[in-house]
């Protein structure tokens, strides 16, 4: 019995960590692990999997004495975003040494039954880039295929796709003995990489065929496989924002963060222009700056005014002098202020001077808002959010992120009243997916009432800057069939 299954497909990884990648580098091997988890947190947040399947030349260089460590870290990025995630990978020609670790971890040739479809994986016999299907692992496909069981997926790494070119070198020296093969077992879907431009679905003697496209190489793709009974369908993704509208990263954090991980201002413009993005805002917590990072986490910065007022801590120039160098046509720089308990924005006068862009949060409510029902916590939310405006911050951060992070559901009620609001204001509303699932239908209202959208990452991992397609695929759902572009407005 099966039940309707997503596949998230990695093709050809390449990674290299000892690898000095170019900016304009076709293959990048130096972000391979980056650009792994980069694919799985896209495929989490735009509607998520159920299994991962890795078509081989996860590394660059197997023979690498750092080739071990290389793998782990790729395995890593894996258990990091996807935990409980079953997990399928097979070897390609580039990774060839690593072979024995894979089978090691229980990924050597196998079948495995995930939602009732049968797995079978194959790592195939190179004589330099010559590949050729052993006998007994033909042999095993057809013992499979004898057995009663759910619909049988063949995964390896050289595609055996009819639909290829004629003259492409790379496919089995046996080939038409294992199209041969693949028919009389009745596969129903063959999933490969290697061929790094990748290949859509086709079909040859009743079998489904599908190549991977290349995540080493722009745009940067992955695939999503859906299998529905004999259904078979299969999706390519770009995470890069080339050839679409018009994105900024309006949010993007710096090495200045209490809260970042291995970000830094340089690595965001990096990334943003890597990812074919038009420009990149370095945002900074205006309190973070000024206040000592225990005082920041326990909140005194917003229930103690005094605190962020007095600057003992204040580290605000260091980070003006570091962004002024960085200022250029696609780089801005703004601040991420709060509303204190004295409804006054945590923000000094000659700072907003200064700043590009001013992004206005909420990442907490006044004393005892766990203790509030939900009547008093929307009133207290709407408060805040109306002092935030009044202040005259340029966008609303993660909109009614605060309910998930009190374990509360965001009220739809609200979401006319806050879209009304930045309307009046004339402020942006941000799309943001850090530890966030923005309501679609907040941002439908915004959108009916003309208020701008932004896009931002809210970067706290290098990973998350200039990532900004689950982004733009939330703003599509929000406009239905209206031009995305209509609505991102450029950091003033």
């Amino acid at each position: 019995m099966t039940c309707p299954l997503r596949l998230l497909v990695l093709g050809d990884v390449h990674h290299d960590s000892r690898h000095d990648d170019a900016p304009d580098a076709t293959r990048r091997s130096a972000l391979g692990a980056e650009l792994l988890r980069r694919a799985v947190e896209d495929a989490r947040r735009r509607g998520g999997f159920d299994a991962v399947a890795v078509t081989g030349d996860l590394l660059d260089d197997g023979n690498s004495p750092r080739a071990g460590d290389d793998l782990a870290a790729l395995r890593a990025e894996i258990d990091a975003a996807a935990p409980d995630a079953p997990l399928l990978m097979v070897c390609g020609n580039h990774d060839r040494e690593i072979e024995p670790m894979l089978r090691a971890r229980g990924h050597g040739p196998r079948e495995v039954e995930i939602g009732g479809y049968r797995f079978v994986t194959f790592i195939d016999r190179y004589d330099g880039d010559v590949c050729t299907r052993a006998e007994h692992d033909r042999q095993r496909l057809a013992d499979l295929a004898a057995r009663p069981g759910g619909p049988v997926v063949a995964l390896q790494h050289n595609p055996i796709h009819p639909a290829i070119e004629s003259d492409y070198p790379y496919m089995h020296a046996n080939r038409d003995e294992v199209l041969a093969d693949y028919a009389a077992a009745g596969v129903l879907l063959s999933i490969s990489g290697h061929y790094h431009a990748g290949q859509p679905l086709s079909e040859s003697g009743g079998v489904r065929y599908f190549t991977a496209p290349a995540l080493c190489t722009a745009p940067f793709q992955y695939a999503l496989v859906t299998l529905d009974g004999d259904g078979v369908a299969a999706e390519a993704r770009q995470l890069s924002a080339a050839g679409g509208p018009a994105l900024w990263d309006c949010h993007a954090h710096t090495e200045f963060a209490y809260c970042g991980q291995g970000v830094s201002a340089d690595l965001a413009i990096s990334r943003c222009r890597t990812f074919g993005l038009c420009g990149v805002c370095l945002v900074e917590h205006a309190p973070q700056l000024y206040c000592s990072a225990d005082d920041f986490w326990a909140a005194r910065h917003v229930r103690e005014p005094e605190v962020w007022k007095t600057g003992r801590h204040s580290r605000m120039d260091d980070f003006r002098r570091a962004m002024d160098r960085r200022r250029a046509d696609d780089v801005r720089v703004g601040l991420e202020v709060e509303l204190d308990a004295d409804g006054r924005l945590t923000l000094r006068d000659e700072d907003r001077d200064w700043a590009d862009w001013l992004v206005g949060a909420i990442h907490w409510l006044p004393a005892g808002a766990d203790r509030l029902d939900s009547g008093e916590f929307d009133a207290a939310f709407l408060r805040t959010t109306e002092g935030l405006l009044a202040g005259g911050v340029d966008m609303l951060a993660h909109p009614f992120r605060i309910y998930r992070q009190a374990g509360r559901h965001p009220p739809a009620a609200l979401f006319g009243p806050v879209a009304d609001r930045l309307a009046a204001a004339g402020a942006a509303a941000e799309i943001n997916h850090h530890i966030n699932e923005p309501p679609v239908a907040f941002f439908a209202a915004c959108a009916e009432r003309g208020v701008k959208i932004v896009t931002g990452t809210d970067s706290h991992h290098p990973w998350e800057t200039g990532g900004l397609s689950a982004h733009l695929s939330t703003l599509r759902q929000a406009l239905g069939r209206g031009a995305a572009g209509a609505l991102l407005p450029w950091p003033r």
